[in-house]
Order: C-alpha cells, then structure tokens, then sequence
C-alpha cells in the first residue's frame, strides 16, 4: 500500500472517531438541553449550545479528505478515462 492510502486510512478513520464523540457529547448534553427552537430541532440546538458546530464539521472533513486518499487512483483513472 502506498504511503496515500495510509494517510487517507488515518484520516478517515480520526474523522469517524470524532464524529462519534462529538454525537456522544451531543446525546448527552440532550438531557440538559432547557429550551429549543422547532425549526433546527433538539439535536442541532444541542450542537450549537454546546458549540459543536466545528468538531462535527471538521470530521466531515476528515472523513472526506481520507475517502479521496483511498481512492485517489481510481479518481485519477476515472477522470482520464473521462476526459479522452
């Protein structure tokens, strides 16, 4: 395996590993949760009062970034077949 398809493991798999804390931190912080808005719902209100927006974004960006070390090859091959 080449040293990408390592990182894109590690990235991907540090990305799941915070977006599962960080549901766990917003699961939690549920049961404290005194009021809510109707429109974002109580999981999203939880996430912004517990300011979570930026670790739940930043794994989506994790998770991402290492699916496209994964399969960076197949990109490669896929956009020069596409282009010819």
């Amino acid at each position: 395996m080449a040293k990408k398809d390592w990182c894109g493991i590690l990235f991907f798999i540090c990305g799941v590993i915070l977006f599962g804390f960080t549901s766990v931190g917003t699961v939690v912080s549920i049961s404290f949760l005194e009021g809510w808005g109707n429109p974002p719902g109580k999981y999203w209100s939880a996430i912004q009062q517990g300011r979570l927006m930026f670790p739940m974004i930043f794994s989506w960006v994790l998770m991402s970034v290492g699916l496209v070390f994964i399969f960076s090859n197949e990109l490669k091959n896929l956009y020069i077949r596409l282009s010819n």
